[in-house]
């Protein structure tokens, strides 16, 4: 047991390994690069992993932290990476972006066919101005039948009972906005 101990005393007395030289320029600047690049893959890995931002904000860190060791060296190779950074991160970016744009993950912005509640409105035949029922009380809200099919509609004004008759005053987006229709009034007969 003596001797364990004495062996690793002997052991923790002993000279360290010597370091690399960290005034090395050519040591401080390999280090510089190896951050840079990892900000660059950390940046990259940001496109495939869900991350909230904490890639993209360690990528920012080795960024930082690779132009201060440029700067090290000489005023030179700081600013040399300080503008290498935002021209490396613009071309990360495009390539990221350009990925998420080819991937079936991220959803078309194409609109193949009308949208909207104009179209629809247009297709039953409720356009301001076009008279319809009801066919459901509208307390404010409710449905409608018109010439070519029925739409929901929000009344303006009181309530109004199935079976009154409306007419369409406004289309705002996906509302279609209805009033009661007067009646008429009664013929007078001659007697």
């Amino acid at each position: 047991m003596n001797t364990y101990l004495l062996q690793l005393l002997a052991a923790a007395a002993a000279p360290a390994p010597a370091a690399p030289d960290q005034s090395d320029p050519a040591v401080v600047l390999a280090w510089a690069v190896g951050f840079m690049l990892l900000g660059a893959g950390l940046l990259l890995v940001e496109f495939f992993v869900v991350s909230a931002g904490m890639l993209s904000f360690a990528a920012v860190g080795c960024a930082g932290i690779a132009i201060t060791l440029a700067f090290t060296i000489s005023p030179v190779a700081g600013f040399s990476f300080a503008a290498a950074t935002p021209v490396l991160a613009g071309i990360v970016l495009y390539f990221g972006f350009d990925r998420l744009r080819r991937s079936s993950a991220v959803v078309g912005t194409e609109i193949t066919a009308d949208a909207g509640g104009r179209h629809l409105a247009a297709k039953v035949g409720s356009l301001v101005g076009a008279t319809g029922t009801l066919v459901t009380d509208a307390f404010p809200t409710g449905r409608a039948r018109f010439a070519h099919g029925e739409v929901d509609v929000q009344v303006k004004g009181s309530p109004l009972t199935r079976g009154a008759e409306i007419r369409v005053v406004g289309i705002d987006g996906p509302v279609v906005l209805v009033v009661a229709v007067p009646p008429a009034d009664p013929q007078p007969t001659s007697t």
